[in-house]
């Protein structure tokens, strides 16, 4: 007896009503691939839209970058422009307070030695002779 003759007895054996046989050959049919076709072309469907949404959001979000790097720029631009005029103008003000103040240092220089030559000198006695 042979491997295949002994195999073949019990599959005849079991018998399958032919209800679930209509059903399975409506489950697994091969000619018709419709529901097949259709699922793919959702699946297709599905995945162009995520990409192409996906897509969407990269280039907006680099717009974006683009826009607060340019922004970021010009404010650096700006706040150097307005410390270039604040240095200009503390310049422009130390200028100013160096000429004023060098003219008055003068009247005070002459008035001090207007002062030191008006008084005479005073001199005190020296500490040891005070003791003796």
């Amino acid at each position: 007896m042979g491997y295949s003759e002994g195999h073949t007895g019990a599959l005849a054996s079991i018998e399958v009503p032919q209800e679930l046989l209509e059903e399975m050959a409506w489950r697994f049919r091969v000619e018709d691939a419709s529901p097949w076709n259709y699922s793919m072309f959702v699946l297709a469907t599905l995945v162009v839209l995520l990409s192409a949404f996906l897509l969407r959001r990269n280039i907006q979000a680099r717009r974006n970058q683009k826009l607060q790097t340019a922004e970021k720029t010009k404010q650096t631009v700006e706040l150097q422009d307005t410390t270039e005029a604040r240095i200009k103008d503390d310049n422009s003000l130390n200028m100013v307070t160096e000429t004023l103040l060098s003219e008055k240092p003068s009247l005070a220089q002459e008035e001090t030695k207007l002062t030191e030559s008006a008084v005479p000198a005073a001199f005190l006695p020296d500490p040891q002779e005070s003791e003796s």
